[in-house]
């Protein structure tokens, strides 16, 4: 049994060795763009080569549960192909045990997984964000990240949702008040400008703005407005802000006890955009675990799919690979879709792909052993 345990794990590891270079290199491939962008602005020949090392990480999350489905479907639609299943059944092995060495494969890259979706990747993110910020720091634009809550600018606290050169759309600012009271201003767009004294602007469009009431008062002050300025003063020890792909576990969490104390003292708007925030981190939460034991559920399906489909060569496993990771991830990402309505419980949506998977895995070699 030791034999045919390292005969078929040998097998696997081979094959996924090649698989995680050739698919790692297409993703990293993806990033070119990035690097073009960066030479066209005379970078250094040595950033750029960090740049690149920072990439690889982050890309393992994904390449990692592409590379094992992959080197699963080949090795074992070669044992089958080959009628090798066929003569480990004849000598009496049923598929539990056939399939023991793939499982335990997939454990052990479980747990790699997890090393770099919780530690590795993020880690390895926010260093490729502080050297793309060494480029742009000298354009304030190129401070104001979509997606990302910036916090340069002080007292103001921003959120972009699209960035289409110097134009800003879906903007959400906090404003620090002297007393320690939150300004909440929501506008459709924003731009980069300058004053008369030639000093930094950000002017916002079309929006709401809420404060909370002073100590001892009872009513909150809400107004709407066409045009807000923003004067942004860079504080010059402030370090690059964190994207959620660059928070640890332990951090995400962290933001998310944070939130729900904040709820307790919100307004009623600030309320909705905190319950929003908190959707958005148990989300991100969920989908490094999800992408984790994407590796454990691509074996459990990938085995048993790999004989029934009886093929060993490398462009059909390699097509049937692609669609079963396709599938996953398209569905993921739907469900991710979801995250700013907390009431549909996004965190937990994002589990589904992975539960088919892994139930569909265990039910597909229960049949063949039933044959």
């Amino acid at each position: 049994m030791k034999i045919l345990h390292r005969y078929i794990g040998g097998q696997l590891l081979k094959t996924f060795g090649i698989s995680l270079v050739v698919f790692t290199f297409i993703l990293l491939m993806g990033n070119v763009i990035r690097i073009v962008d960066l030479i066209e602005r005379g970078v250094a020949g040595g950033l750029l080569l960090k740049l690149f090392l920072s990439f690889i990480p982050y890309l393992l999350a994904f390449s990692i549960p592409m590379s094992i489905l992959t080197s699963t479907l080949l090795t074992f639609g070669r044992l089958s192909s080959d009628n090798e299943i066929t003569a480990m059944r004849a000598c009496g092995l049923s598929y539990y045990r056939i399939f023991l060495s793939g499982l335990m494969i997939g454990l052990a890259l479980t747990v790699v997984c997890y090393m770099v979706n919780t530690i590795i990747s993020p880690k390895a993110h926010y260093a490729m964000r502080k050297l793309r910020f060494q480029v742009g720091e000298q354009s304030p634009e190129a401070l104001l990240e979509p997606g990302v809550f910036i916090d340069y600018f002080k007292p103001y606290q921003f959120y972009i949702g699209q960035k289409e050169g110097r134009i800003f759309k879906d903007v959400i600012v906090y404003e620090k008040l002297p007393d320690d009271r939150i300004r909440f201003l929501k506008a459709r767009s924003g731009e980069i400008g300058s004053d008369e004294s030639g000093g930094i602007v950000f002017k916002i469009y079309d929006g709401t703005m809420e404060e909370p009431p002073r100590e001892g008062e009872a009513t909150s002050l809400s107004a709407t407005f066409k045009t807000y300025v923003v004067k942004m003063n860079k504080e010059e020890d402030e370090d690059v802000p964190k994207k959620m792909a660059d928070f640890s576990i332990g951090e995400l969490t962290s933001k998310i006890h944070r939130f729900k104390n904040m709820l307790k003292t919100a307004s009623p708007m600030l309320q909705r955009d905190i319950s929003r925030r908190i959707s958005m981190t148990r989300v991100e939460v969920s989908e490094r675990f999800v992408y984790t034991f994407c590796a454990l559920a691509f074996v459990l399906v990938g085995m048993p799919l790999g004989i029934t489909a009886h093929r060993s060569e490398t462009a059909i496993g390699g097509a049937i690979s692609l669609a079963l990771v396709g599938l996953n991830y398209a569905s993921i990402i739907c469900m991710e879709a979801f995250q700013y309505k907390p009431w549909l419980y996004p965190h937990l949506l994002v589990w589904l792909p992975n539960i088919t998977f892994a139930i569909l895995g265990p039910v597909l070699i229960y049949r063949l052993n039933r044959r």
